[in-house]
């Protein structure tokens, strides 16, 4: 009867097979890496779906230069102070409304858009309304969303590649 790895040693025969695959230029290796990744996630999703739906997001990082997991971003969103005074919903509504990408590749993805949104807002706040004319009371929602939107685009599709949300945020 055979013995079952320990955990780190699985681990260890999982890597040592990732770097095969990564540097092979067999396509059949990465094909094969693939199909068995697939029934991982398969089966992680039937008895945890919420846990693979976050390594799927992660994933998705293949698409971005600057990208949050949802998890992340609300995370990231409720530590703000000021707190950010829109929810993700609300942004992707009136962007979408406006005809405005909520993601854009590859540049940023909705979770992270929405993050920089709201720190964006947090940080400068003050500073947009004082340049829009605005005191607490006068502030235009859908303007300052706008102007939010813009700024946090500046960040987000930086050309010289210089700024990386994760690394802001601190995260790996």
């Amino acid at each position: 009867m055979a013995t079952l790895r320990t955990i780190e040693g699985m681990m260890e025969k999982f890597d040592t097979l990732y770097k095969k695959m990564s540097v092979s230029d067999k396509v059949e290796d990465m094909k094969l890496f693939g199909r068995v990744m697939r029934k991982a996630i398969q089966e992680l999703a039937s008895v945890r779906p919420e846990r693979a739906d976050e390594m799927l997001e992660e994933l998705c990082a293949i698409n971005w230069r600057n990208y949050l997991t949802r998890r992340e971003a609300e995370e990231i969103v409720s530590k703000m102070e000021p707190n950010a005074i829109w929810s993700r919903d609300q942004v992707t509504r009136t962007l979408k409304s406006q005809g405005l990408p909520t993601e854009e590749e590859p540049y940023y993805n909705e979770y992270a858009l929405w993050a920089e949104i709201s720190k964006v807002f947090s940080d400068s706040g003050k500073t947009i309304m004082s340049l829009m004319g605005w005191d607490k009371n006068t502030v235009e929602g859908e303007r300052m969303l706008d102007a939010c939107y813009r700024l946090a685009l500046d960040n987000l599709k930086d050309l010289d590649g210089v700024y990386h949300i994760r690394e802001y945020f601190g995260l790996s």
